[in-house]
């Protein structure tokens, strides 16, 4: 009766420990079917948020053309300016006796002819020199700001393109889901007294969740967000630059700009003249403004998406 019972318990222990290596078998079956499926799921994330990153890196270096273009068009503006003032000196000093209308000279006696008109004659020369100066002056501020609307246009479309990540989104989210199953499943082998230290396969499980679940997606909503400022700041740009190369473009008409007419300008005109220009002046310098608010965006776009790409690389190598 004792060795039937004995007997009994020998081959309930055995069978125990056979069906425990059996469970434990299908279960590490389970974590490299889980491993693979893993893989699978979390390949290309890093080259899905570099396209992100090369864009972002192409759209700093166009808001920086952008940046560039308007500050050389405020240092041509504030040079244009500071022509005027001397234009406006001497057409004051050629023009104070009334030698520079039809109406003035008719009224001149062949004295005051003679000392000034003929006698300021070469003046007018200079004074001709200085207005084809500022108006050329004028031209570049125009085309430099017209530039700008061209670089902020181009920031847009690719900020734009940007914006929506919901298929990264996506990609993450079911990455990260397939790590948390890995986590449930080497639960599973500790309960049943796996030792994963001693386990190549669970030393390499333990790798992936370490660095495939780093990467949240509230991540690429910032992404997301960000991209949404460089969009509107860029748009901002763009109807600053449009309304500064109307002022430019106005301020260095004919109107103002023809000799015959320049010195024929009311003091309202003048005070016009002035305004255009400033006005000119100040959407240049606001459209320096944006520029570094959209290249600050891209800036630390770069530096969070690198962030990312590298959680990302890490656990790809893991996965391999």
């Amino acid at each position: 009766m004792a060795r039937k019972l004995f007997f009994c318990v020998l081959m309930f222990v055995f069978c125990g420990t056979v069906n425990a290596f059996a469970n434990n078998d299908e279960l590490i079956n389970r974590a490299q079917e889980l491993l693979e499926a893993t893989r699978i799921t979390c390949s290309g994330i890093s080259n899905e948020i570099s396209k992100i990153s090369n864009i972002s890196k192409a759209n700093t270096a166009v808001t920086a053309v952008g940046t560039v273009a308007s500050t050389g068009a405020l240092a041509v503006g504030i040079k244009k300016s500071q022509e005027e003032q001397e234009i406006e000196k001497l057409i004051n000093e050629i023009c104070k006796k009334g030698g520079c209308t039809a109406e003035g000279v008719e009224k001149m006696s062949n004295k005051d002819f003679f000392e000034n008109v003929i006698v300021k004659l070469p003046r007018l020369y200079e004074l001709q020199k200085k207005i084809d100066k500022s108006k050329t002056l004028g031209n570049w501020r125009t085309g430099l700001m017209a530039g700008t609307i061209g670089t902020n246009l181009a920031s847009a479309i690719m900020s734009g393109l940007n914006i929506n990540q919901s298929d990264l989104v996506q990609h993450i989210s079911a990455c990260n889901a397939m790590v948390e199953s890995m986590q449930d499943i080497e639960m599973e082998l500790r309960k049943v007294g796996v030792d994963s230290s001693q386990m190549q396969l669970m030393k390499k499980v333990n790798n992936v969740r370490t660095w495939c679940n780093k990467i949240d997606v509230k991540e690429i909503e910032k992404i997301e967000n960000r991209m949404k400022g460089v969009l509107g700041t860029s748009v901002v740009g763009g109807v600053i630059g449009i309304v500064g190369v109307g002022t430019s473009a106005a301020a260095n008409s004919d109107k103002y700009m023809a000799i015959e007419n320049k010195v024929r300008l009311t003091e309202q005109e003048k005070k016009k003249e002035h305004a255009l220009n400033t006005t000119a002046n100040v959407m240049a310098g606001a459209n320096i403004a944006t520029g570094a608010v959209e290249t600050g965006l891209n800036i630390s776009l770069i530096i969070l998406i690198k962030k990312l790409i590298q959680q990302a690389e890490r656990c790809e190598e893991n996965l391999k």
